[in-house]
């Protein structure tokens, strides 16, 4: 093994050696159990799952340790909806005692819609800093500064420019959020530096978003055409001036649904091939940019890798209606353990165990926004 102290470079990776099997056995039982507890379980699930994926993990041959419980982000879940149940509650009150079309009504029906734009980014923040906490590597933990509040605020008023921009900001924006979240995370007393610049993708970004416009309308006509959408309409507009024949309207609407179909699977196809350039530039772009401790990064990621990767999962998930997911995480853990090079080692004897706040409960926030299985 070459050794960096020789004037060679270590080239190490993260290696992922958990097995589908087990996965779905996991899989299975969160199933089962959310079932019997009306969704309950999942918390719990996850907590195991995120056991079994961490521990399976591997960083100069030693491995993961994941500690949260499904106690902390049921907790964090329950304090997230008393929350939201006082907020409602205010809002109902407030528009009963002063009346709806009152200034006090309007302000408050005008508050609702921003913090359903603005927490969603308070939580990934949020949900950050405790998977941090919560991760150990040889006992050592990780931890997260800054204020998921200040982020939020940040990434709104980003996706603001992203919006008057008609989406050109979006790598910049994406680039210098990525780097408030790197910047501000730490293992153990080591802090990680993210420096990258969003120039490099930005010819990739435009390539996929032309090539994007250009299939989605070829596949819109050739939709149109197939289907003979056109004559549909007037069919149902006009259904002969007498009722409508029944089987012919099943027929119909039977067509409109797989034309449905296919322009939803063919939109995430096309979106993925389109973007493929422009998600392997910046991942990329993040690797180069990124130190901890005495390790940097390189990305081994190519745009057909990505494209093939992401059409396999969507195939996966449509072919098997979801059954399929554990084999999508097993993949995706994989995929990019394989393709993230690491350059160097950590120094073990001087990492020491960081003193940062932990959070009490788990991502209640991103759960109430995404009660996703990973």
């Amino acid at each position: 093994m070459p050794d960096s102290h020789m004037g060679t470079t270590h080239v190490q990776k993260l290696r992922y050696d958990g097995r589908i099997g087990a996965l779905y056995w996991i899989f299975i039982k969160i199933v089962l159990l959310n079932i019997v507890t009306l969704t309950i379980y999942r918390f719990w699930g996850k907590a195991q799952l995120r056991r079994y994926v961490w521990s399976h993990m591997q960083l100069q041959g030693e491995r993961l340790e994941y500690t949260g419980t499904g106690l902390e982000l049921f907790l964090g879940f329950l304090l997230v909806i008393g929350l939201f149940s006082l907020f409602y509650a205010g809002i109902f009150l407030g528009a009963l005692l002063f009346g709806q079309e009152s200034a006090l009504g309007t302000v408050l029906h005008l508050i609702l819609p921003f913090f359903l734009i603005y927490l969603p980014m308070v939580a990934i923040y949020a949900a950050q800093r405790y998977r941090l906490t919560r991760t150990l590597w040889r006992g050592i933990r990780g931890g997260m500064t800054g204020s998921a509040w200040t982020y939020g605020f940040r990434a709104l008023g980003y996706s603001l420019l992203v919006a008057v921009t008609a989406g050109l900001a979006t790598p910049w924006a994406q680039m210098r959020l990525a780097e408030q979240r790197f910047n501000n995370s730490y293992f153990g007393d080591a802090k990680a530096s993210l420096q990258a610049s969003s120039k490099p993708v930005y010819k990739a970004f435009f390539l996929g978003f032309i090539t994007y416009v250009v299939l989605m309308a070829l596949l819109l006509a050739a939709l149109y055409n197939i289907f003979d959408v056109g004559t549909l309409f007037a069919r149902l507009s006009h259904p002969g001036g007498g009722q409508a024949d029944p089987e012919q309207m099943a027929r119909m609407a039977w067509l409109f649904f797989a034309a449905y179909l296919c322009v939803i699977l063919g939109a995430a196809i096309i979106g993925v091939f389109a973007f493929s350039w422009y998600a392997a530039s910046f991942f990329k772009a993040i690797a180069a940019g990124l130190r901890f401790d005495n390790l940097t990064f390189r990305s081994a990621m190519g745009a057909l890798d990505y494209f093939r990767f992401w059409l396999g999962n969507i195939l996966i998930l449509a072919v098997t209606l979801g059954i399929g997911l554990p084999i999508i995480v097993h993949r995706s853990l994989r995929f990019f353990a394989d393709r993230l090079e690491i350059i160097g080692e950590i120094d073990i004897e001087r990492l020491k165990q960081n003193t940062l706040p932990k959070p009490r409960t788990g991502e209640g926030l991103l759960e109430t926004f995404d009660a996703g299985f990973w």
